[in-house]
């Protein structure tokens, strides 16, 4: 249950280090919600996403649907472009996303 968030309000991004989970969500919104009371745009850096559910997913929604504010995710590792794609998100949340084709057996 561990995360970490970190801001560069100079680069206008938010990075979330560790679980976007139902045990992690309440406070990282928190902390974007703090963000986003002084910037306008933001980039939230995903790269360091170890754990991802459906909380986390209803968080990144939530992002991207807050008024007057632009909300865009980047890289995305393996974990949450499944969930993305598992819940056939990616146009939803409007981002580029590089999904991995299937392996041939």
């Amino acid at each position: 249950m561990a995360w970490e968030t970190q801001i560069n309000l100079q680069e206008r991004t938010l990075s979330i280090c560790g679980e976007l989970t139902i045990f992690s969500v309440a406070d990282i919104r928190t902390r974007l919600q703090e963000t986003l009371a002084v910037v306008d745009t933001l980039n939230i850096d995903l790269s360091e996403v170890t754990e991802i559910d459906t909380a986390g997913l209803q968080l990144m929604l939530l992002a991207k649907r807050k008024p007057g504010k632009t909300v865009g995710f980047c890289k995305h590792p393996e974990v949450v472009l499944r969930l993305i794609d598992l819940a056939n998100l990616a146009q939803t949340l409007d981002d580029l996303l590089v999904m991995q084709a299937p392996q041939s057996a």
